[in-house]
């Protein structure tokens, strides 16, 4: 008699199982669906650990394309349901994508996996993050470094700023790292990359991302002399950078060296430069009204056509106007 329960229970128990597998199976063929794909990924996640074998398989059988989203929600359930090692192994393929359509696609997905790995804050994920950033700098894995706030990624993190792409990413992580960050940051500021006669356009972008990072930030009054220098560069959002800082920890001799410095490069600076130059101009005012006005009235002697359609002199026009108005 108690066998025979035991066979039916054996069977009701088997019949479950196969039901599950059957639901997983067809959640996983939803997953291909941009309309119910997310859903279905959100489903499969509730089904805990029995999701993980079938999701796995997913991602190593189904090839990357251009349309990344099913892979990225394969990924997301994955890491709801906590399959670190399966999330490692994807993140430790080495595939060589040569259509730049899908290799963007599966670096949407590399990025997501990146992200959501990075929750596990062990030895071995920072190390994989560390590896994978040594071949290429994607924002996921910029994102994810940030996360675990170790100095061993200020290097990448540096570099990555560098990269259109991943700069955001990048100047986030180099926040959140605060003044553990800013040895690192002035050190890069100051560091260029020369072909012949010019700076490399990627050098350029790096320092001045690391410039605006210091502007924004809390620094001690001991470092201005290492940032002194960029007063005198011939970059406008390095002398506007500089200048903000200066605005705040410099003396007045080197306040005047800042005013002189953004009256210079004024002229030359696109209207967004321009417009951040103003706002220095402003905090600066006390000191600088008097170079300012020597400078509306130097440009106010240029003929009435050419002074018309002189940026610079509108600007310190427009702000000697602002002031007054405040006064």
């Amino acid at each position: 008699m108690s066998g025979g329960m035991d066979d039916r229970a054996h069977s009701s128990e088997e019949a479950i199982e196969e039901r599950v597998r059957s639901e997983i199976r067809l959640r996983i063929e939803r997953l291909t669906s941009l309309v119910d794909g997310h859903e279905a990924s959100m489903e499969l996640a509730g089904f805990g650990t029995a999701a993980i074998e079938p999701l796995r398989q997913f991602l190593s059988e189904k090839a990357p394309s251009g349309i990344f989203q099913p892979r990225q929600w394969a990924i997301e359930a994955l890491a709801a349901i906590g399959a670190k090692d399966v999330l490692v192994d994807y993140l430790a393929q080495d595939e060589h994508i040569v259509d730049p359509v899908v290799r963007h696609g599966e670096d949407a997905v590399r990025n997501t996996a990146a992200r959501l790995v990075a929750r596990w804050k062990t030895d071995d994920v920072f190390h994989l993050l560390l590896a994978l950033s040594q071949k290429r700098v994607l924002p996921g894995v910029v994102d994810a470094l940030g996360l675990f706030g170790r100095p061993e990624a200020l290097p990448i993190l540096e570099r990555a700023l560098e990269d259109d792409v991943a700069r955001p990413a990048a100047e986030k992580a180099l926040v959140q790292f605060g003044s553990q960050a800013t040895e690192a940051l002035i050190a890069t500021v100051g560091r260029k990359r020369m072909n012949d006669d010019e700076e490399v356009p990627s050098s350029l972008r790096r320092r001045r991302a690391a410039a605006e990072i210091l502007s924004d930030s809390p620094l001690e009054k001991g470092l201005w002399p290492k940032l002194r220098p960029l007063l005198d560069e011939g970059d406008p959002e390095l002398v506007v950078h500089s200048a903000k800082i200066a605005a705040v920890l410099a003396s007045d001799l080197d306040k005047k060296h800042a005013v002189a410095a953004l009256l210079r490069v004024l002229p030359e600076s696109p209207w967004y430069v321009k417009d951040e130059a103003a706002g220095c101009l402003e905090a600066l005012y006390n000191l600088a009204e008097p170079l300012i006005e020597n400078e509306i009235a130097r440009r106010s002697e240029m003929p009435p056509l050419k002074r018309a359609t002189d940026d610079a002199l509108l600007t310190l026009m427009r702000l000697r106007r602002h002031v007054q108005d405040r006064r």
